[in-house]
């Protein structure tokens, strides 16, 4: 991407630079510089498609902006015209799509020190106060990425039958068998887990989308996926990616305990959420490889990556199996944070 004229389109001076840095599976980001010293984020939507799902995020960011929270928040700048969204001219391509938003301060965590992984839940239970302030009558623009991760079946247009949907995979038949038989085990018991309660939700707070200076949360980032869910998914996102390293050794219990302890003590959950957890973690997780299933049907995934990501769902799948008691028993000792 060569993007020209961005002050045009932004109240930005002109940049002197572009560097790419890394983003998601959906996005391409670049770090653009001025010559005075401020920095940006120009992140390109990667489809027209996407356009509604970025203004519902960035008035999703604009509402939370105003809750006074103890970090910050990717808001969007308005464009000259007043939009979240530019159109972008480049050098030798087509026009693209694009969102601006300042250059935040903060490094990514180390996901296995027990003290930033307690700071980062209180973040997580802040965010999720804030979040619990909102409705949907507060957001009047756009429509999220996804309704909510229990309706499987719209993760995405190309996997309407989930299970059916598996068999047009690069995998082997043991392991087809295996995801299908968890795919209709998550899908079963979904109409349950959503008598729980449900608000509006980050849904992607790993350590990936967090910025920390010292023991400090500086930044909660990728906003991508909001919208209301269960109210208790947050935290099994959460968890589910912070003690990842150390899955499956044992030591992973140290980091779910800090983790759950410090967000249960700042945002108290009700026994029949921690309960749930061990159905909620398999739930994010079949939602995950469903929408991953699409992107590869899509071509937006190569043989190897998706055949990674069905072992990994694998992996989860037998630790929950190995572990599903004792996560409870955790869970249950979080209640204010105990």
């Amino acid at each position: 991407m060569q993007p020209v004229n961005l002050e045009n389109i932004w109240p930005i001076e002109k940049p002197v630079s572009f560097v790419p840095l890394q983003g998601g599976i959906n996005n391409q980001v670049w770090k653009v510089e001025m010559a005075e010293g401020q920095s940006y984020v120009l992140r390109r939507i990667p489809d027209r498609n996407y356009v509604e799902h970025i203004r519902y995020e960035a008035a999703v960011l604009r509402a939370l902006s105003e809750k006074s929270l103890p970090f910050l928040l990717p808001v969007p700048v308005k464009t000259r015209d007043g939009d979240s969204i530019g159109i972008v001219e480049q050098k030798d391509a087509e026009d693209v799509f694009a969102l601006l938003t300042p250059l935040l301060p903060g490094r990514l965590p180390d996901r296995n020190n027990i003290e930033i992984a307690t700071t980062a839940a209180v973040a997580l239970a802040q965010l999720d106060s804030a979040f619990a302030e909102l409705s949907d009558t507060h957001i009047t623009e756009g429509v999220p990425l996804f309704a909510t991760f229990g309706e499987l079946a719209c993760c995405h247009p190309l996997v309407p039958d989930p299970l059916a949907a598996v068999e047009r995979l690069p995998i082997d038949s043991t392991w087809a068998t295996q995801i299908r038989h968890f795919l209709a085990s998550v899908m079963e018991h979904t109409s349950d887990l959503y008598k729980l309660p449900q608000q509006f939700i980050h849904r992607d707070y790993d350590p990936a989308n967090i910025l920390v200076d010292e023991q400090r949360v500086t930044a909660v980032l990728d906003f991508e996926f909001t919208g209301i869910d269960l109210r208790v998914l947050d935290l099994c996102v959460a968890l589910s990616w912070w003690p990842i390293d150390v899955m499956g050794t044992g030591k992973e219990w140290e980091l779910i305990d800090a983790f759950g302890n410090a967000y249960c003590a700042h945002f108290p959950l009700s026994e029949a959420e921690l309960l749930a957890i061990p159905g909620v973690f398999r739930l994010r997780d079949a939602m995950s490889l469903v929408y991953r299933m699409g992107r590869y049907l899509a071509g937006r995934e190569t043989d190897e990556r998706i055949q990674n990501r069905v072992r990994h769902s694998l992996w989860r799948e037998e630790w929950m199996v190995a572990n599903r008691e004792r996560l409870v028993r955790h869970a249950l000792g979080w209640r204010g944070g105990e």
